[in-house]
């Protein structure tokens, strides 16, 4: 397989990831960002010589061999030509990531070719094997390695051609097999060739998405499946588009026959890890205070959340085997199969029940065509009598309500009847930033106000981690940097207790910034935003940001993500002496299918009133769905760039 550092990866191999963590939280808050020049094509299919993709895949022959087992040894020969030299570190050094506790990896032949008509060979040399990066640096422990081949310096169009052979000793789930090929839409190849030979009786199938060539055929005791795909130009969606995996062509092969068998396979190796011993008991009786029902399943998670630290372990077949509950609260940490079975066996102990749950923690919404349990990164708890899921591993998420990337996401719940459940979606009522400001132009231009922000929900995790990662001592750098697009200023942040996990998250802000528009005989400027101002902290878009990116193109060919749910804000602002309003912005108010927003100025005394609301009913927006949001939020948009407007008396 291929690993390319920077960008997305030329070739994505699936096959025994593991379940490691869900917190990949920039990734998430802008995902699928690449923009094309002409806003008004979402999809822009480029010039299949003139590529703007900086390497193109010339050649890619893949031939899998199969054991009943679930072992294999798969040889991949490739060709990559760099089409910009200027990202040459792309493939240079050139990286392939294998766990070394379940596989052998070999570099078979390696070298590189010239338009002149130059080789040069690898020499051996020139090969090495270490830690994984995130290995090498806690929180994580992992027995991935990376082999790293480091080539001549690469020039335009030189051609790198590498031949491996990476043999399987230990499956990841006996008698299984099971593996994803991917070709993301934002990369250019040819020549792409898959041949997998497996023992007819593991009734192994195959299915694709986007333009593969599929075929099979039986010889005795043998099945041959060939995927072929022979030009693939690469194309690039617009911004807040859903992740590329979820639309890129890919072609599947796998064993399981049912999404209730993936949830099986891992309930068979997790169910006794949940065992409810005398330590898990002592800590359950202790961590619920006597309490009882929900009052003392919120006390069991959030001491899971408090006091058991994320670290990741890839140890083997440890990327879908969990650490038992005893040894977890013995060690005080671990990842999130940890996580979620010493939930599950703290709930086992009082009483309630709660299953694992994998997930995937990532811009993809949706499944691949066949069962598989490499499509997942991430594993929460599922409690059915309340139909609400638990992710301890978050450390600030209110209890029954999921982080931005678990939401509106297909979920294998496992447990004794496995089957798939979709996680909670927008809920904007439940996922609410209540934003209240009280702001004063002054008659320099000034601007100073106090605002109080309360949040629940996705809003209420992210304020939270954010308050908890800032050191009180750089809340005023953290404001001046926010005020920044306005001109700067200063002011600080009084925020709530981040460990309360049930109850809304509050932050209060003041702050005071010069110059915030000019003075003269009129005066005129866009409503200081509400939630615009303060919150755009840590990973966290700016809402404004959020509506330009998602509105941009008139169309969509793919699905676009929405993160904004429910938002509410009353703004005071008191006008400087010497100046009446001559022009407020209309009263603006739409419900359709995307959601609402209403927007309304009122003058009071020598004061303006704004009261904003804005409620999306989805994460994802189909293709369909778009022009709905569209219309919305070019209304909002549209609102808030609208100015007031005040003359000198």
């Amino acid at each position: 397989m291929l690993l390319l550092k920077s960008v997305q990866r030329a070739l994505m191999v699936l096959g025994g990831a593991g379940l490691l963590s869900g917190t990949l939280l920039g990734s998430l808050a802008q995902a699928g960002t690449t923009v094309s020049g002409n806003s008004n094509a979402p999809f822009i299919p480029l010039n299949e010589k003139q590529s703007g993709a900086p390497l193109r895949i010339l050649k890619n022959h893949v031939n899998v061999s199969v054991q009943s087992s679930g072992l294999f040894t798969e040889r991949d020969h490739q060709v990559l030509e760099l089409l910009n030299p200027a990202l040459e570190t792309m493939i240079n050094p050139y990286q392939i990531q294998y766990s070394a506790d379940m596989a052998k990896l070999r570099v078979l032949r390696a070298w590189v070719s010239t338009p002149s008509g130059q080789k040069y060979v690898v020499p051996a040399s020139a090969i090495f094997v270490r830690p994984e990066p995130m290995a090498a640096g806690a929180p994580m422990y992992s027995h991935a390695k990376v082999l790293s081949i480091v080539l001549p310096k690469l020039g335009k169009d030189d051609q790198l051609h590498i031949i491996t052979e990476k043999t399987q000793t230990t499956p990841y789930f006996a008698g299984q097999f099971s593996q994803i090929w991917e070709m993301p839409v934002s990369q250019s190849a040819r020549n792409f060739r898959i041949d997998i030979t497996a023992p007819r009786s593991m009734h192994l199938r195959a299915a694709h998405t986007g333009n593969w060539i599929v075929s099979q055929r039986t010889q005795g005791q043998l099945i041959h499946i060939s995927a072929r795909m022979a030009v693939h130009h690469a194309r690039y969606p617009g911004p807040s588009t859903v992740d590329e995996r979820q639309f890129s062509p890919l072609f599947e092969v796998s064993t399981f026959p049912s999404w209730a068998a993936v949830g099986k396979a891992y309930w068979s190796r997790a169910a006794d890890k949940a065992a409810v011993t005398p330590i898990v008991q002592k800590t359950a009786d202790t961590a619920s205070h006597g309490l009882q029902g929900w009052d003392a399943e919120k006390a069991l998670y959030t001491w899971d959340s408090h006091h058991i630290r994320y670290v990741g372990l890839e140890l083997g077949v440890g990327g879908y085997v969990p650490i038992s509950a005893s040894k977890t609260l013995e060690t005080r940490y671990g990842d999130c199969k940890a996580h979620a079975t010493l939930l599950q066996a703290l709930f086992n102990a009082k009483g309630f029940k709660l299953y694992p749950t994998l997930i995937n923690w990532n811009n993809v919404f949706t499944l691949p065509p066949l069962p598989t349990p490499f499509w997942f990164n991430h594993a929460i708890d599922y409690a059915p009598q309340r139909h609400l899921f638990l992710d301890s591993t978050g450390t600030y998420e209110t209890p029954g309500q999921l982080a931005i990337g678990e939401r509106d996401k297909p979920s294998i719940v496992t447990g004794p009847h496995p089957r798939v459940v979709t996680t909670p979606g927008a809920e904007p009522d439940a996922n609410q930033l209540d934003y209240a400001a009280d702001l004063t132009l002054q008659q320099n231009g000034d601007l100073s106000g106090i605002a109080k922000m309360q949040t629940k929900g996705w809003w209420a995790w992210m304020y939270r981690q954010t308050f908890a990662s800032i050191p009180p001592s750089a809340y005023h750098r953290v404001m001046n940097t926010l005020l920044l697009p306005d001109g700067g200023g200063s002011g600080t942040f009084v925020p709530g207790n981040p460990d309360i996990l049930d109850q809304p998250f509050a932050v209060t802000a003041h702050w005071h910034t010069v110059a915030y528009t000019h003075v003269g005989d009129h005066i005129s400027f866009p409503i200081p935003s509400g939630p615009y101002l303060t919150p755009g902290l840590s990973a966290t878009a700016r809402p404004m940001e959020a509506l330009t990116r998602v509105i941009g193109p008139l169309q969509r060919q793919h699905p676009v993500t929405t993160y904004l749910g429910g938002i509410h804000w009353t703004t005071t602002i008191h006008l400087p002496s010497g100046y009446q309003v001559q022009y407020l912005p209309p009263a603006q108010q739409l419900h359709n299918q995307a959601g609402s927003f209403t927007y309304n100025l009122t003058l009071q005394e020598h004061s303006v009133i704004v009261h904003y609301t804005l409620q999306l009913q989805r994460v994802v927006y189909n293709p369909q769905q778009y022009p709905a949001l569209r219309t919305l939020l070019k209304l909002d948009y549209a609102a808030q760039q609208s100015p007031i407007i005040l003359v000198r008396q």
